[in-house]
């Protein structure tokens, strides 16, 4: 890839020091990737996994937009781009604050392990 497309190589890497770099620049706590509506989203954010700090490259969608009876968080094995992540919440849609909302649960989420974890009451 190009130097000059440095952007496009945060967006892609799963590197937690040039993405903590990127986002402490621009101010920000997590960097938006792709959001065609308000019911997905694809985002980066650092936090903690299995004792290190790691990317999540994280899609999040409302369980409606899923069609899926409860909430659950899966993580996948680690890739170039980062860990896996998928959440999928009961909420009727995906903005700013339901996204800072979902990386504090991650964050603070102390057992976290690779697979998919349902909970909460089935929304069905």
């Amino acid at each position: 890839m190009p130097e000059s497309t440095g952007r496009l190589s945060v967006i892609t890497s799963g590197d937690v020091e040039e993405l903590s770099r990127h986002l402490q620049a621009q101010g920000l706590e997590w960097l938006l990737i792709d959001q065609s509506d308000d019911q997905h989203a694809h985002l980066k954010f650092t936090g903690p996994f299995e004792g290190r700090l790691v990317v999540w490259d994280c899609r999040f969608a409302t369980l409606n937009a899923l069609q899926a009876p409860r909430n659950f968080i899966e993580i996948g094995p680690p890739q170039a781009s980062g860990v896996p992540l998928s959440v999928g919440l009961s909420i009727a849609r995906i903005d700013s604050p339901a996204i800072e909302k979902m990386i504090i649960m991650i964050r603070h989420y102390k057992n976290l392990r690779a697979g998919r974890h349902e909970y909460g009451e089935s929304q069905r």
